[in-house]
């Protein structure tokens, strides 16, 4: 029977859940040999991406990416914070910022499958549309 990332991420997250640090430690390196000895190494990667989701819904941490031309202010990042806080009702916010040259201005929102697209090239593709109506 195949064990698939999902299976390991959920097996992991229970074998984790209510540990010290140091024995947090001992039953990863007991998975990661496991997952050895069934020759699954080449799920690692999809096994720590599934985890952290798992520990994240546990922990009510959200991460978003925030896509901008340059570095925002922090005083605009705290406010895209607190707004990722309130809308998905997160304990904690986790955002990874790019920079993209191509945005033009604005910034683009990612939180999981949603995007909020407030950047200056979406707003002209948009107006670029209607005046061609």
């Amino acid at each position: 029977m195949k064990i698939s990332a999902t299976q390991y991420a959920k097996t992991l997250f229970e074998l984790t859940a209510g540990k010290t640090q140091a024995e947090v430690s001992v039953v990863v390196a007991n998975f990661v040999k496991t997952l050895a000895k069934n020759n699954q190494m080449k799920l690692a990667p999809a096994v720590i991406e599934k985890f952290s989701e798992l520990w994240n819904k546990d922990k009510g941490i959200v991460e978003a990416e925030i896509v901008s031309r340059e570095k925002l202010d922090d005083e605009v990042v705290k406010k895209l914070e607190h707004f990722v806080k309130e809308k998905y009702q997160a304990k904690e916010v986790v955002l990874h910022s790019k920079i993209r040259a191509g945005i033009k201005g604005g910034f683009i929102l990612k939180v999981g499958d949603e995007m909020i697209d407030g950047s200056v090239s979406r707003k002209l593709k948009k107006l670029a549309i209607e005046l061609a109506k």
